[in-house]
């Protein structure tokens, strides 16, 4: 699996469980909930820009022209 696919993997985990940790929490939810989902999105959002670093750092170097 390339690590791509698995940022978007992880991403995806992620973001489902900030979905249902919000669901869960319903409406007039408290504060930390909230932060909880907050701070699993922004884990996603790491997961997949390493993955594009890692993607950048591992791409051939461009072909010199003469």
């Amino acid at each position: 699996m390339l690590h791509e696919q698995f940022a978007d993997r992880v991403a995806g985990r992620l973001e489902s469980t900030a979905e249902e940790l919000e669901g869960d929490a319903g409406p007039g939810a408290d504060d930390a909930a909230e932060i909880r989902a907050r701070v699993l999105r922004l884990a996603a959002d790491v997961a997949l820009q390493e993955a594009a670093a890692v993607t950048q750092e591992e791409a051939p170097p461009p072909v010199a022209q003469a």
